[in-house]
Parts: C-alpha cells; sequence; structure tokens
C-alpha cells in the first residue's frame, strides 16, 4: 500500500498532509559551477515517478486535495572536499569520477537538492 493511502486512513477528515520531497538528484557545486550530480539512478527513475502518480491518483479519486504547493532549493555547506565526501560517502559509492571531481574543485563546496512541498488536505 502506497503510504499516501496508509496516511488517508489514518488522518481525520478534513486532516492537512504535508508532503515534501526532492524532485532532483543532488548537485555539487563550487564558486557557482556545477562540479557534477550525485547520482541515484533508481530514485530518480523509479521512486520519484513512482511517488508523484501516486499523488496525483489520491487526489483524483478525491482522497486528497490540493491546497498549496511551492519549491525551494536546500543547500548544504562543506569547507572542504573531505567534509562533503565524508558526508555523502554512501552516495557517492561507485562515483569515482565525481569522487575526484569533487576532491579537485576548490572550497568551499555546497551540494543543492531541488525540493517540492506540498499542503493537501483529506477529502473523503
Amino acid at each position: 500500500m502506497h503510504a499516501l493511502r496508509h496516511v488517508h486512513r489514518v488522518l481525520k477528515p478534513g486532516g492537512t498532509l504535508v508532503d515534501m520531497h526532492p524532485v532532483t538528484e543532488e548537485r555539487v557545486e563550487s564558486d557557482g559551477i556545477v562540479v557534477g550530480v550525485i547520482l541515484e539512478p533508481d530514485w530518480i527513475t523509479v521512486d520519484l515517478p513512482n511517488s508523484e502518480a501516486a499523488l496525483r491518483e489520491t487526489v483524483r479519486e478525491g482522497l486528497y486535495a490540493l491546497e498549496a504547493e511551492s519549491e525551494y532549493d536546500v543547500l548544504e555547506h562543506f569547507d572542504d572536499a573531505d567534509d562533503l565526501i565524508d558526508a555523502k560517502r554512501d552516495l557517492l559509492e561507485g562515483q569515482d569520477a565525481l569522487v575526484a571531481a569533487v576532491q579537485s574543485a576548490s572550497s568551499p563546496l555546497r551540494t543543492r537538492m531541488h525540493i517540492v512541498m506540498r499542503r493537501l488536505r483529506r477529502s473523503a
């Protein structure tokens, strides 16, 4: 069962649900220039499209009404390449070219991820 259906069962009628999730893979930047992207192929090609489709379906079925939507970037700042690599070690596994690019980039570094936030009201 998709999480939105489960939440619908436990949320009282008229209750509010806030859904927030990234809609892009995380970019690594240095001096305003993109060094590379932390690739998450399963997430971007499977998980994100499935989540978005499930949300549209529950709204179409009348389980929720979309009340508001906003988008923003989440930035993480790192003093140097080692700090970024340590913090993102699991995500960077197998992305040797990106790790090398990060190590060659000027400090400080930052990552940027685009987020969508939606406020949904339980309808039925």
